[in-house]
């Protein structure tokens, strides 16, 4: 069974980093629709269900941070509602994105020097008196 502490901070994590990564989607993009999200997500090796997205895109909206409209495609598909970052998104990018690179370096940092420590006391260990 998995500890519920663990569910909520692994939720959290996630949360967090599939909003950079939408709002990184769409800088490139300029605009996307729901499902090619889900298909560039995926693509990057990340499994993100409707379920997650929809109410994620939802919440940047509200936000402030995205803007959208529905547009029909020209060969008569469905309405599909498009977004994009809004001046708002397009300010909170940047500093997202220096928090993410300090906090991913900082991370390396700690675990190249645990994994260090860890292969110097394996060494003292080995290495007779």
């Amino acid at each position: 069974m998995i500890d519920p502490a663990f569910e909520k901070w692994q939720s959290q994590l996630r949360k967090g980093f599939l909003e950079l990564c939408v709002l990184v989607i769409l800088e490139e993009r300029r605009q996307s629709y729901g499902l090619e999200l889900l298909h560039v997500l995926e693509q990057s090796g990340l499994d993100v269900r409707e379920g997650t997205l929809y109410p994620l895109l939802n919440r940047l909206h509200k936000s402030g941070w995205l803007e959208s409209n529905w547009e029909t495609p020209v060969d008569g598909g469905h309405p599909r509602r498009f977004y994009k970052l809004s001046a708002v998104g397009k300010n909170q990018l940047a500093p997202m994105l220096a928090t993410y690179q300090a906090n991913t370096a900082s991370f390396e940092r700690l675990v190249q020097g645990s994994l260090a420590s860890l292969s110097r006391a394996l060494e003292a260990q080995e290495t007779p008196p």
